[in-house]
This record gives structure tokens, C-alpha cells and sequence, in this order.
């Protein structure tokens, strides 16, 4: 079969190329010609020698005129049985009447829709939307396989420029707008006054508003009447059963929104002490188990587990996610990647999980944390290995705590402030326990771990660790105003008032809204923004407030706004600065405690944190609740999300 092709466009020349690696191939470059100012009878003759040499021609030019010149060009010698396939950027009524003239001379003809740029077109990955008799597309589908890798068809000749506005169309405001036109005009259609003020109204949706002149004037001006009414209904009917112009799909429907539909954390262990004796991978596994088990979906619903891990070495090494998921037992089919973004490790794994849902590439996805500083030291990861002089010679790095001195200076916090902020985390952490607000969020850990993941049911008795072991009910000031300074003399953090070193696991099963209602799920909570800054890294900590800015005026919100705050207590400086900075109600900012009291297992606490959030947010029947995370090396991370479901 030799194949010609005729006209060399920022899409035709890949598509020629491509061509040319499975047939031998014919080109004439009509666009070429016209620019030289060949003569109209040449251009004639060299067409009706490409029509003699071919079986199959392509004809990729954008104006009416051109077309009808081009075919009858081709039609004067090619010979009854072939087929031309024109590119339908034209009008339906002038493709109708080339294929009633090709018919004519025993030639079949095809319009073909192209959705793609020159890059798919140079690999043979454009979807293309075809119009035309189905046993003529059969026919010639060897060719149209080396150009693309999805293939419809879409109606008769004629239905692919309808196809192809209602694929972009879609693309890039989305199949709830389409249908709303089309809904306009009822049985008797919608016309094209109607449908440009409803895509009007969807501009400011789409992030490609400019394309919109574009489809103004192909309805305006190449659309016939009635072909809105009929083609484009068509073609969306197509599209929208997923079946049908596959590039659609992600538009498809109303907006997406991520949601968090179950949510889990282990006791947190004190270093040393009960979660010692386990390895971190498998108290991570119990986790996942127990959240696939707490939703109630089956297991291979889970498109992906993404797991924070700061000090990802030792048992927290070889992708602990996806040596997790094996460990819980869950399909092989189930993938896994561990995420480092330093103490917001696992809340940027619940951003990803987040992010992967809005987009549709992924439907639902764990997003889990895990650290056991006891089996695995903090700054283990570095190996001894200290950071390069590139960066040393530019910024003085300090450890963290004194990062933490420098906050509570400039924001004139003394050690009395801060000691008082320590016994607040300790006593409003010890009344959650005693008003059983942990109960709901808490999962206790199994004395035989590895046997209760090889067994087929978890057991529901038999503990190693209940409640968290870091909290203090009898501390006092007194007791804490006796601690000496950690981080050099004069300085105001002690172990008293900063983060405990623990090891523990959490995760949170995000999803689609629709997902969710596919499978009977109520969510907690809506994830409605995501956010991640840096800072200066010699002083570190204070990215919470910008962090905290940048989320508000992403979202429109205020402080106010927002019933529930967690920002980490990796120091007691880091929430007072932020609260000084902010002007945030101190009643509103963690509620039950935080890491002075509970712990700071790091990989784990963004997921802990999230947990703990929305279980509260829940309860006191809230809307909006905000997450904020300090982070190494000058970073800081955030979470807005909007309860759901009954309180």
C-alpha cells in the first residue's frame, strides 16, 4: 500500500514522517507551493500524480478552498477504490460535499479529526476521531494505526469537527459546561448564541481561556446550523460514556475534589520504650492494613501508597511504602514510594496523594507516614556526611534548636512563655485520653506484630501499646523551670518544651468525592488547598507564617474563618511565634496537645497531625480546620480542609 500525503503543516510533517516508517510514501507540500506561487495547473498535475501513485492520501490543510482544490487535484487521477483522508479543521458542509465528489469517481473519503501536538503526532500517539462509512474506516485502519494510538469513530462524514470542538471543548472546561449548553435548547437544540454565553461563563474556569476565540469562530463560522444540536450532542454522548474519545475522560463530569474518607495513627511510643521492640516497616504495614480495613474497600482499590520517611536507611530503607504494603499484605499490584520533605514528610505525601486525585490520574491513594527514632537515629540518613560547601558557604546552618532559640528572640518569647505552652500540651493531651477524644483515631499495636500481619484477621486483643507514653499529667512548672538548656547556654528550649523523640505510624485514605460515593464512603473532610514554602534555613522554623499567608490568600479565607489549628510543637517557639505573628485565637491551636506532649515521630507526624485534625474537627462539628508544619533546612508545609459528613 503506498500512501500520500498532502500538505505539510506543524502537525502534518510529523504525521508524513511517521507514515513514512511503515509504507512508502508519497509527499506533496501544497503549503509549500502556494508560498513559492507555483502555478494552479502545476499544482494540479503534481496532485493528480500523487493520486495516480497512492491508495491512500492524507490531506492535512486548514481552508475550505484549499480542500476542494486539493481533492479534485487528487480525484483527476487517482483510481476507483482508494481512499483519501482529509483533516477536518473545515467546515462539515464543505467535507460533505468533497466526499460526495470523491463517491462520484468511486473514491471514498473520510474526515478525520486530530487531537494532539506534533510530539504524539511524531510517535503515532494522536487520538484520532473519525466520520465516515465504519467498513471504509476498516479498511484503511493500517494506516491510521501508525498515527495514532486511540482511534473512533465518531458518525458520518461530517462528525469529526464536531467531535474534535466537543474533545477540546471538554479538555478544557469540562463535559458539565457542554452538557449545560446543550441542555439550553431542549429537544429542539441549542443554537449558537446559547452555547458561546454558557462557554462564556466557563472561561473563567478553564486554563486555556485563550483557545476560546478559536471555538467562538469555528461555531460562529464553520458550524452549520443544527450541528451543534446534533454532532456536538453526539460526540459528547460518545465522549462522555468513557467508551468514546478517551482524552475526554479526565474532563469528564463535575469538577474533582479530594477528599479524605478514613483516617489512622498507632499510639506514639517514647523512645526506647514499648515500640522499640518493632520494626518500623511492619508497624507501618499494620497501619495500612488496619486503614484498608477501616474504610471497608477492597484492597486493590489502592492505586498507590505514598509514605514519609525522614531517615529512610536501616529498616526504614529499600522504599519502606512499598515494603509496607507487601508486609500488610495487600496486592502486588499495589505500588509504593517514600517521600522525604523532612518533618512535613507525610503531609507532603498526603499533598501528592491529594494532587494525583485532582488530576485523575489516580482515583485512591494511601498517604501514610512512619519513623521509629528508637531503631533508627535522627540524621542517620546523613551517614556522618555533612552538607557541602556550597551550601555552608552560604548560609550559617545551626541545628534546630538553637533555630528555635533564635525564633523565640525575635519574637521576644521568654522561658517562661514557653515552659506554660508545654504544660498546656501535656494537660490538654492527657484530657483527650481521659474524654476518650483519641479513641476514634488511635488503633492499639499487637504484642506479635509479624504474626498478626502473616494472619488472615488482625486480632482484636492481646496489646503492646494502647495510648501514647510521652504525656506528663504530673509535670508542673516547677518541674519543667528545673530542665537545663539543650542547646547552649542562655538558651530558653529544654527537653521540657520541645518535641519528644518517638516512634509511631500513621496514614489517610484520600480519594475522589465521586470515588467515595462509588463505594459508600463518607469522608471526613475535603482537602481544599495545599500549600509549601521555604525560609531561610539559618533560621528555619518560621516558615509556618508565611506558609500560613500563602494559604489564606489562595483560598480567600482568614484565620477567623478557620474553627481548628494544628501547627507541629517541633519547639514551643514555632506555635507561639506563629500565634504573635498571626494574631490567631490561642483557644483554636491544638486543642489536644501536640509533639511536646504526644511526640514527634517525623516521618509520621504530618499524616499524625492530619488525623488528629479532622477527628476533632468532626466532633466539635466545625468546618474549616488548618494544618502547619516547620520543616529542615528552611521549609514549611500547610493544609486547609473543609469537614464533611455529619458531625
Amino acid at each position: 500500500m503506498v500512501v500520500g500525503f498532502v500538505g505539510l503543516g506543524n502537525i502534518g510533517q510529523p504525521m508524513a514522517g511517521t507514515l513514512a516508517a511503515a509504507f512508502p510514501v508519497v509527499v506533496y507540500d501544497v503549503n509549500a507551493s502556494a508560498a513559492a506561487g507555483v502555478p494552479g495547473a502545476r499544482v494540479a498535475a503534481s496532485l493528480a500524480e500523487l493520486g495516480a501513485a497512492a491508495t491512500v492520501v492524507g490531506v492535512a490543510v486548514y481552508d475550505d478552498g484549499q480542500v476542494r482544490d486539493v481533492v479534485t487535484g487528487l480525484l483527476a487521477g487517482m483510481r476507483p477504490g482508494g481512499t483519501i483522508l482529509v483533516h477536518s479543521t473545515i467546515s462539515p458542509g464543505t467535507v460533505r460535499d468533497v466526499a460526495a465528489q470523491a463517491g462520484a469517481a468511486g473514491v471514498a473519503l473520510l474526515d478525520v479529526a486530530v487531537a494532539g501536538g506534533d510530539a504524539l503526532a511524531r510517535r503515532g500517539e494522536l487520538t484520532l476521531m473519525v466520520g465516515g462509512d465504519p467498513d471504509e474506516l476498516a479498511r484503511v485502519r493500517p494506516v491510521l494505526d501508525a498515527l495514532g494510538s486511540r482511534i473512533h469513530h465518531v458518525g458520518p462524514v461530517g462528525a469529526g469537527l464536531a467531535a474534535k470542538l466537543a474533545n477540546n471543548l471538554a479538555l478544557h472546561v469540562g463535559f458539565q459546561v457542554l452538557e449545560e449548553a446543550l441542555a439550553v435548547g431542549g429537544d429542539a437544540g441549542v443554537g449558537e448564541a446559547e452555547l458561546l454565553e454558557v462557554l462564556d461563563s466557563g472561561t473563567a474556569r478553564s486554563w486555556l481561556t485563550g483557545n476560546f476565540a478559536y471555538y467562538r469562530r469555528q461555531i460562529r463560522e464553520v458550524l452549520p446550523p443544527g450541528m451543534v444540536a446534533k454532532d456536538l450532542r453526539a460526540a459528547v454522548a460518545l465522549a462522555g460514556d468513557g467508551a468514546d474519545i478517551p482524552l475526554t475522560r479526565l474532563a469528564a463530569g463535575p469538577p474533582r475534589e479530594a477528599v479524605v474518607v478514613a483516617a489512622l495513627r498507632t499510639p506514639l511510643g517514647r523512645r526506647r520504650r514499648a515500640l522499640s521492640t518493632v520494626r518500623p516497616d511492619e508497624l507501618l504495614a499494620y497501619t495500612l492494613r488496619r486503614l484498608v480495613q477501616r474504610a471497608g474497600i477492597a484492597p486493590d482499590a489502592v492505586d498507590d501508597v505514598i509514605a514519609g520517611c525522614v531517615n529512610a536507611v536501616g529498616e526504614q530503607g529499600r522504599n519502606i511504602a512499598r515494603v509496607a504494603a507487601l508486609a500488610a499484605g495487600l496486592p502486588v499490584t499495589v505500588p509504593g514510594v517514600t517521600v522525604n520533605r523532612m518533618c512535613g514528610s507525610s503531609q507532603q505525601a498526603l499533598h501528592f496523594a491529594a494532587h494525583a486525585v485532582l488530576s485523575g490520574q489516580q482515583r485512591m491513594v494511601i498517604a501514610a507516614g512512619v519513623e521509629s527514632m528508637s531503631r533508627v537515629p535522627l540524621g542517620a540518613d546523613a551517614a556522618g556526611v555533612t552538607p557541602p560547601a556550597a551550601v555552608t558557604g552560604r548560609y550559617a546552618l545551626v541545628d534546630q534548636g538553637v533555630a528555635a532559640d533564635r525564633i523565640a528572640a525575635r519574637w521576644h518569647l521568654d522561658r517562661a512563655e514557653l515552659d506554660a505552652f508545654a504544660l498546656a500540651s501535656h494537660r490538654n493531651a492527657e484530657a483527650a485520653w481521659r474524654d476518650g477524644r483519641f479513641a476514634d483515631e488511635c488503633v492499639p499495636v499487637p504484642a506479635d506484630l509479624t504474626a498478626a500481619l502473616l494472619a488472615g484477621e488482625l486480632p482484636d486483643a492481646g496489646w503492646l501499646i494502647e495510648r501514647d507514653e510521652g504525656i506528663r499529667p504530673d509535670t508542673s512548672l516547677a518541674a519543667l523551670a528545673t530542665l537545663e538548656p539543650a542547646f547552649g547556654a542562655g538558651g530558653v528550649h529544654h527537653a521540657g518544651n520541645s518535641s519528644q523523640l518517638t516512634d509511631g505510624a500513621a496514614a489517610v485514605l484520600v480519594c475522589d468525592r465521586a470515588e467515595a460515593q462509588r463505594h459508600g464512603l463518607e469522608p471526613l473532610a475535603r482537602i481544599v488547598a495545599t500549600e509549601v514554602v521555604g525560609v531561610e534555613p539559618d533560621l528555619m522554623l518560621h516558615g509556618v507564617i508565611p506558609v500560613t499567608q500563602r494559604i489564606l490568600e489562595r483560598t480567600g479565607l482568614t484565620l477567623a474563618d478557620i474553627d481548628l489549628y494544628e501547627v507541629n510543637e517541633a519547639f514551643a517557639s514555632v506555635p507561639l511565634a506563629w500565634l504573635r505573628e498571626t494574631g490567631a485565637d490561642p483557644d483554636r491551636l491544638n486543642v489536644n496537645g501536640g509533639a511536646i506532649a504526644l511526640g514527634h515521630p517525623t516521618g509520621c507526624s504530618g499524616a499524625r497531625l492530619a488525623t488528629t485534625l479532622l477527628y476533632e474537627l468532626r466532633r466539635r462539628g466545625g468546618r474549616y480546620g488548618l494544618q502547619v508544619m516547620c520543616t529542615g533546612y528552611g521549609m514549611a508545609t500547610a493544609t486547609l480542609y473543609e469537614r464533611m459528613g455529619e458531625a
